[in-house]
């Protein structure tokens, strides 16, 4: 059964640059760029700018992450720095993590935010205890591999998987700081992986332009998805996880029944490739999702009772 959405709100000039990160909670989108200031828009209605956060990141950002249990979210910057700060107008920067010897990368907080891992450009995965006005660092994953281009936490918080630049996706135990699964499947770089929200299933992708599905128990392979031609740069599952969202360097959004193991609904923005999308994970209403590419963010809605078969 195919899905229909519509675009509901385009903003054509929301950064002066292409938009490398988006992050969601289900009162607001978070916005970032090749530019130094993240923009905070309204999850909902009109999509309404709500204020801008002037970071310290001078060369731009390229990972968002937000927390809604303890409002915080963090940036992650092509300085290789990382700051956490709250999300609450005024936004307050409560601390910057940088190491002279580390390039930071992809980011992500642990469900209830006591702790946020990022993959780095050594090939490692820095875990940092997160308090009210400052970091510590609390564990190293070391996964002996390339460069880490894509992280998530599982919602159960157990898990934590990271995806690299020479195709390596590997899953670990948050409880035992062990290596459970290097997963098959990926010989080319991997830019996302997402954890569905039961915590059962892992979704891997990147420059092969196949989306793998893995079982997080036992690490099996389950099965593809296929239909982006080029890289697919994101990918996030809707609160149920009935469905998957990813964004690719075609152009294209692609939303997949995961029951039906098919796409049931495309969106190609055609002025640009896409870095980015997310889900807005609110627990009722129609789904709304958000992209990223040049210059502008585009929301879509779903056509609520237009499904066909």
């Amino acid at each position: 059964m195919s899905k229909k959405y519509f675009a509901t709100t385009v903003v054509a000039d929301a950064h002066p640059s292409d938009i490398y990160g988006l992050d969601t909670t289900p009162s607001v989108v978070v916005s970032a760029s090749g530019d130094s200031a993240v923009r905070v828009w309204a999850a909902s209605g009109d999509h309404a700018p709500l204020y801008t956060i002037s970071t310290a990141h001078r060369v731009g950002i390229h990972h968002v992450a937000t927390c809604t249990e303890r409002g915080l979210v963090a940036f992650a910057g092509f300085d290789g720095t990382i700051s956490i700060w709250t999300l609450a107008e005024p936004a307050a920067c409560l601390v910057t993590i940088s190491d002279d010897k580390v390039s930071f990368w992809a980011i992500r907080f642990s469900p209830e935010g006591e702790y946020l891992a990022a993959t780095s450009l050594d090939g490692k995965v820095y875990i940092y205890s997160v308090g009210d006005d400052s970091s510590t660092l609390s564990g190293v994953l070391d996964t002996r591999g390339t460069p880490g281009l894509s992280l998530d936490y599982s919602l159960n918080a157990r898990f934590i998987a990271s995806g690299h630049e020479n195709g390596g996706v590997y899953i670990f135990s948050t409880e035992t700081a062990r290596l459970l699964h290097s997963l098959p499947g990926h010989v080319k770089a991997v830019r996302a992986v997402a954890f569905s929200p039961k915590s059962s299933l892992l979704a891997a992708a990147g420059d092969s332009s196949i989306i793998t599905l893995y079982d997080v128990k036992s690490g099996e392979q389950i099965f593809n998805l296929a239909g982006h031609t080029k890289w697919v740069m994101s990918l996030d599952w809707n609160f149920t996880g009935e469905q998957l969202l990813s964004a690719a360097f075609d152009s294209s959004l692609r939303v997949w029944s995961i029951e039906q193991r098919e796409n049931v609904a495309t969106h190609t923005e055609a002025d640009s490739m896409l870095w980015t999308a997310r889900w807005v994970k609110a627990p009722t209403g129609p789904d709304v999702f958000v992209s990223g590419g040049f210059n502008a963010l585009r929301f879509y809605r779903e056509a609520t009772g237009t499904g066909g078969q």
